[in-house]
């Protein structure tokens, strides 16, 4: 049964390192729902996958991540429901600015 995961990815700062990574995603036939790249450091990236897989396949690309030059460590935890990136952001109900 495929279940949704989230990989959470640390690593140094290269270009290549994403393209490498989404090389092994692709190799797998595995489907990504959202990924997205941000910067904590100036030498350290974030990147975040979602991933639709089964568990066993799961334990194999984290082991072929965590082998890649540049990698610092690897997270990952299984998404509840389906829509949990969306819910997890806060609405907030701002007036609008308005000129007199």
């Amino acid at each position: 049964m495929k279940n949704q995961f989230r990989i959470i990815i640390l690593g140094e700062k290269e270009i290549r390192l994403l393209s490498r990574i989404l090389i092994i995603l692709n190799r797998r036939n595995l489907k990504t729902s959202h990924i997205n790249v941000s910067n904590n450091n100036e030498n350290i990236n974030n990147i975040h996958i979602d991933l639709e897989c089964k568990e066993e396949q799961l334990f194999k690309i984290k082991k072929f991540i965590e082998k890649l030059i540049g990698i610092i460590h690897v997270y990952y935890y299984k998404l509840e429901n389906q829509n949990s990136r969306h819910t997890s952001c806060k609405k907030m109900n701002l007036p609008l600015a308005t000129t007199y």
